[in-house]
């Protein structure tokens, strides 16, 4: 059974480059545009990885990973913020807020099938 992640971005863009990288490596991406739909696929289970962006409307990435933390059944999901925010302060609050892992856009596809797959304990041979 391949590995599920949950990827969450307002930018369908990302969200099709995302999937696309991920999925030649055998994983299943269910793409979500927004924190309130990400959270409706969370109610389903079944997810081993959330790439999580910081900056989108209604809820922005570090609340939604608060959330999700704060919840018995998400709370072990490593969290990968994909995002162009910058700085000490963001990459703070992204590990303050659960994160495990912080990638700069614009990423490369190796550098997202390494991340990803070491998180997972899946060998990657990218680097």
């Amino acid at each position: 059974m391949s590995k599920r992640i949950l990827a969450v971005d307002d930018d369908e863009n990302i969200l099709r480059l995302e999937k696309a990288i991920l999925e030649q490596d055998g994983f299943e991406v269910v793409m979500a545009r927004s924190g309130p739909e990400a959270l409706g696929f969370l109610k389903e289970g079944g997810f081993d990885l959330i790439l999580l962006d910081v900056m989108m409307p209604n809820m922005d990435g570090f609340t939604f990973c608060r959330k999700i933390k704060r919840e018995e059944a998400l709370k072990d999901i490593p969290v990968i913020f994909l995002t162009a925010k910058s700085g000490g302060e963001a990459l703070a609050e992204g590990f303050e807020s659960g994160g495990v892992m912080y990638i700069r856009k614009p990423f490369t596809a190796s550098k997202l099938q390494a991340v990803v797959g070491t998180l997972l304990n899946i060998g990657s041979n990218r680097m």
